[in-house]
Formats: structure tokens, sequence, C-alpha cells
């Protein structure tokens, strides 16, 4: 598995499933601790974490900080 630099390699990683379904819409859950979503369809979350990681590696890219904010319950991102 791939690690960030800021990444501890000594650590025991778990492979959870990042995305759950809570009242029939789709969730992930980030490394940032941050949950996005709602989403229609697992298919919709995936599409979105996809494009949520390009964000997130084009910014390290630069140098700078993840700024995404946790979503709030039952408000889209």
């Amino acid at each position: 598995m791939e690690c960030r630099k800021e990444d501890e390699q000594k650590k025991l990683w778990f492979r959870s499933d990042r995305f759950f379904n809570e009242g029939g819409k789709w969730y992930f859950s980030t490394r940032e601790e941050t949950v996005e979503g709602p989403f229609d369809s697992r298919a919709d979350a995936e599409q979105e974490l996809m494009m949520y990681i390009r964000d997130i590696k084009a910014r390290e890219s630069f140098g700078l900080k993840p700024t995404r904010k946790p979503a709030q319950p039952g408000r889209p991102v």
C-alpha cells in the first residue's frame, strides 16, 4: 500500500471499506477524517473519491495542505 510522506511507515495498517450506505445514500470517508457525500449510488461515490484523491494530490504537489472540511450530515458537499 502506498503511503504519503507524512504517514508513518511502521504503523500496522488495516483495510476497511471507505464507502457506506446510510438512508439510501452513499458516502465515503477520507484519511483526513472527513465524510463526503451524500451520493445517489456507490458508483457516484467511487467517482467522487477518485476526484477527491486527484485534488488532494494536486494540492500536495504545490506544497499545500488539504483544506476540505467535514461534510454536514444531510447536506450535500
